[in-house]
């Protein structure tokens, strides 16, 4: 699924997903300073941009959320 930015947003951009009518999964990858950073601080921080609010969000790593995703649907093909 494709997820396209709100019209006029100058620093979002598209964002592909996978959804399996349950949960809608994104794919983020680091660069190295980043993954440096992460490494070193062991924090990630997450910013959802609705406000007063933050709905549920479950962040792991590909093993882990693809055995979550089994139990609320199918998965996506691995990469090869």
């Amino acid at each position: 699924m494709l997820l396209r930015a709100p019209e006029g947003a100058k620093n979002v951009g598209e964002m592909h997903t996978f959804t399996n009518g349950h949960c809608s999964v994104s794919c983020w990858e680091l660069d190295e300073a980043e993954l440096a950073e992460v490494v070193r601080t062991k924090r990630i921080f997450v910013s959802i941009l609705s406000g007063r609010t933050q709905p549920p969000v479950f962040v792991a790593p590909e093993s882990i959320m693809r055995g979550f995703l089994v139990d609320y649907g199918g998965t996506w093909r691995p990469r090869i």
